[in-house]
């Protein structure tokens, strides 16, 4: 395979892909993606995304994980709790050998979603589990941060998420993603 582009974070377990995946991941190809790395929200999402991986098997590559904001719906989503994470875990574990990375996870402090300090604790907790598992999976993460860059940065940091060989950061500021990559091997960001 020659060089080409991959897209680090797409959501290819939505509904809006339900009638033209196909269709969209032709069209992918030829302009040139070589992979596509599909993340999650929430564990409805799971088995999805590992199907999609095993009928597009080096294309499409699969990530798990508890995303900070849960629902399935606009109307009806909410911070994300611990409970939420106990339902995903043990899914994640069954498939951690066919997993390119944990993800998407991180923190998100938007007031909507998160306006008391006890929902911005609980996010963390959720994201600290999430980074010792990819730590003792020896994975990468797919991070998520919205209002809540700084935060989501010094808890990475201070739960040695840099250990894990590629750090993949979302980052949304002023309506605009950014996406970064920290990588362990030269430590640039």
């Amino acid at each position: 395979m020659g060089p080409g582009l991959v897209d680090c974070h797409c959501h290819l377990s939505a509904p809006d892909f339900a009638g033209d995946l196909d269709d969209v991941l032709e069209k992918a190809k030829k302009a040139n993606i070589i992979a596509l790395v599909a993340v999650a929200e929430h564990p409805g999402e799971f088995e999805r995304i590992m199907q999609l991986s095993e009928r597009y098997a080096g294309f499409i590559l699969p990530c798990l994980g508890v995303h900070p904001i849960q629902g399935l719906s606009p109307e009806n989503q909410r911070s994300v709790t611990l409970k939420d994470l106990d339902v995903a875990l043990p899914i994640i574990e069954n498939y951690k050998d066919r997993l390119l990375a944990i993800g998407e996870v991180g923190l998100d402090f938007s007031p909507r979603f998160a306006g008391t300090d006890e929902q911005k604790e609980e996010q963390r907790q959720v994201l600290i589990r999430q980074v010792q598992l990819a730590r003792r999976l020896g994975l990468p993460l797919n991070v998520h941060s919205r209002s809540a860059g700084r935060p989501t940065i010094s808890l990475l940091r201070e739960h040695e998420a840099e250990t894990c060989e590629t750090v993949a950061f979302d980052f949304y500021l002023l309506r605009n993603r950014f996406t970064c990559t920290r990588t362990r091997k030269t430590d640039t960001e």
